[in-house]
C-alpha cells in the first residue's frame, strides 16, 4: 500500500512540475520583466497622460487579443501600450503596480500610456488621468 501511495505522490509531483513549466513558458518572458521590476533600483519619472482600454475589436483592431509583441494578452492585467519612443518589453510602474509594454498606443495617441484592462469596462475610467510613472531601465 505504501509503494502504491509514494508513485501516486511520484506521479502527481511530476504533473504539477509539467503544468509549472507550460504556464512560466507560456508567460515567462514577461514574468521574468515584471520580476526584475522587484528588483530594479533603477529608474526614470516621467509624468504623462495614462488611459484604459478594453481588448475588444471595437477599441483596438480586429484582433484584440494579439500586441504589438505578437504575445497574447486577453486575460492578462499587466500589459500597457507605451510610446513609440520607448523600447517593447520595457517595465513601467504606474499607480503602484508594474506593467509591461507589450503594446503600443494609436499614433494619434503617442505619448500617452494604455493600460489593457482585458474585458473590465469599470478600469478605463478608474485608471485615467495624469499621473507619474517609473520607468525601469535595464
Amino acid at each position: 500500500m505504501r509503494e502504491i501511495c509514494g508513485i501516486i505522490m511520484l506521479v502527481i509531483g511530476a504533473a504539477l512540475a509539467v503544468l509549472a513549466w507550460n504556464d512560466s513558458a507560456r508567460i515567462g518572458p514577461a514574468a521574468a520583466a515584471l520580476e526584475r521590476s522587484d528588483q530594479a533600483e533603477a529608474y526614470r519619472l516621467i509624468y504623462a497622460y495614462v488611459t484604459g482600454y478594453n481588448t475588444t475589436v471595437a477599441q483596438t483592431d480586429d484582433t484584440p487579443c494579439i500586441a504589438a509583441t505578437g504575445d497574447n494578452i486577453c486575460g492578462r492585467r499587466n500589459v500597457v501600450a507605451c510610446p513609440r519612443s520607448m523600447p517593447l518589453g520595457t517595465v513601467v510602474e504606474i499607480h503602484g503596480r508594474p506593467y509591461l509594454c507589450e503594446d503600443r498606443t494609436a499614433r494619434k495617441f503617442d505619448g500617452r500610456f494604455d493600460i489593457s484592462c482585458d474585458k473590465d469596462m469599470n478600469c478605463p475610467v478608474k485608471v485615467a488621468g495624469w499621473t507619474t510613472i517609473k520607468v525601469y531601465e535595464d
